[in-house]
């Protein structure tokens, strides 16, 4: 029974199965918490988190587990609609089970699904049984809120419906009300956060081969500077945060914005790592100079070096202006003692033993430089659902020999971090030279640890590179 015309919502993450890697690395969802401090305004909300609470089952005993533990909580929770937040393909299987659970429990009440895969595969969560009631494709604040709304008038409906949500307009954004975690961070993170990842801004204008954003609208909306600075001063305090990472698709793009934030920002003299990912476009010396007075990481989505890359990945349309223009700022936050890493995705489908060539060349030149703040992060694609690769996989086929040998790896139940990575980029590239971008690091290696200034070089070696640690450069202090 509806409690005074108004819903209940439980608003649940339900983990993940079959992801064995960075199974110490538990977050809490901040993107969730922003969509319940929405709701909060309107309707009764209770944050869940399984991946904290129970964990990310590997095995078959382990998801029996899982199964009898979201059995055991939804048992004992009074709630009208279960939201479920399939964030990204590797949550489907869990989120399946878990909606399956609630359905024997309670045949009547309301299952909710949004995220990433669905919004990428809404058909996926369509059943002979309608286990779902409806699939949110996009920002979830609104359409969730009118399903709330009429409820009590129209019930479940007969089939599973795909709702295509509306853009969620900059003057409703809400801050975080972090009363609704209060008593899940005390009771399951011993009451600290020693990382916070926070959204201060919503859309991304670009549409990057490679990337799950573009399901969402395109349009940058950010929070006010002040109204941002504030969505992060209460939970630092409040959890003795060591470092907040804004998680942000596309951070400070507009150049008012950026620089009175980062004004506002280097005036409160925070004590804490502020850490943001943008691109070189967005960084100018007025704002390393302020970002120079900061403990700060800037990380940049680089991917690539080579041009023809770049294109494909449609990153950019002027390549050699965009490496150009990271390569200037990279040396000028250097030169004001400011860390900053390259993100590169190697093997995206395309590359070829020339474009890998090309992207080391580049590198080389960055890496004979000494005393550097660079550190570069390289990492193998992994294909997702829902972005233009996967619309577009018979012209990557037929144009580069690319072979993707995953299929719908988040069905499986295998390890689905190396599925996503099963494929084969170009003819070029096939059979054992597949791992030819891994050896050709492993060359560089040494160049990478002698080139960092000494602050930089203990950074990395405590957040990235454990192993240089043994290092006798190393200063433990």
């Amino acid at each position: 029974m509806i409690k005074d015309n108004k819903p209940s919502i439980l608003l649940a993450y339900p983990s993940c199965f079959h992801y064995p890697v960075w199974m110490e690395r538990l977050e809490l969802k901040t993107s969730q918490l922003l969509l319940a401090s929405y709701l909060a305004q309107f309707f009764p909300v209770e944050y869940a988190d399984f991946e904290i609470t129970i964990g990310r089952p590997n095995t078959e005993t382990q998801i029996r587990r899982y199964r009898r533990k979201v059995r055991d909580f939804l048992s004992g929770r009074d709630f009208d609609i279960l939201a479920l937040s399939c964030w990204t393909s590797l949550s489907y299987q869990a989120t399946l089970m878990t909606a399956g659970i609630c359905r024997e429990l309670y045949p009547d009440k309301l299952i909710v699904v949004g995220g990433y895969h669905p919004s990428a595969r809404p058909h996926e969560f369509i059943t002979d049984d309608n286990l779902i009631d409806y699939v949110i494709c996009g920002e979830g604040e609104i359409p969730l809120k009118e399903i709330a709304e009429g409820l009590e008038k129209t019930g479940r409906p007969e089939r599973t419906r795909i709702i295509k949500a509306p853009v969620f307009p900059l003057d409703q954004f809400v801050g975080y009300n972090w009363e609704l975690v209060e008593d899940f961070v005390r009771t399951n993170l011993k009451g600290t956060l020693a990382n916070i990842y926070i959204y201060l801004s919503r859309g991304c204008p670009f549409g990057c081969s490679f990337c799950m954003e573009p399901l969402k609208d395109r349009s940058w909306r950010a929070f006010p500077p002040e109204q941002a600075l504030a969505q992060f001063e209460t939970p630092v305090e409040r959890y003795r945060s060591l470092g907040l990472a804004v998680c942000d698709a596309c951070f400070g793009m507009r150049p008012g914005w950026r620089k009175e934030f980062l004004r506002r920002l280097a005036e409160m003299k925070p004590d804490f790592w502020f850490i943001f990912e943008t691109r070189p476009e967005y960084i100018d010396e007025e704002d390393a100079k302020l970002l120079s007075d900061l403990k700060v990481e800037i990380q940049f989505g680089v991917e690539s070096c080579s041009n023809d890359m770049l294109l494909l990945m449609k990153k950019t349309r002027q390549p050699q202006k965009f490496l150009g223009r990271f390569r200037e700022v990279s040396r000028m936050l250097s030169d004001y003692g400011v860390l900053h890493r390259a993100n590169l995705i190697f093997n995206h489908p395309g590359e070829t033993r020339k474009t890998l060539g090309e992207t080391f060349a580049f590198m080389d030149k960055e890496l004979d430089r000494s005393d550097t703040y660079l550190i570069w992060a390289c990492h193998g694609y992994m294909h997702f659902p829902g972005c233009e690769l996967d619309t577009n996989m018979k012209y990557y086929e037929e144009q580069f020999g690319s072979r993707f040998l995953c299929g719908d790896w988040w069905k499986d139940s295998s390890d689905q971090y190396e599925s996503s990575m099963l494929f084969v980029p170009s003819s070029d590239l096939d059979s054992d030279d597949v791992d030819l971008w891994e050896k050709m690091l492993d060359e560089r290696k040494q160049k990478m640890k002698r080139g960092l200034a000494q602050e930089a070089f203990n950074f990395a070696a405590k957040k990235y590179f454990l192993d240089w640690q043994d290092d006798p450069r190393f200063e433990k202090s």
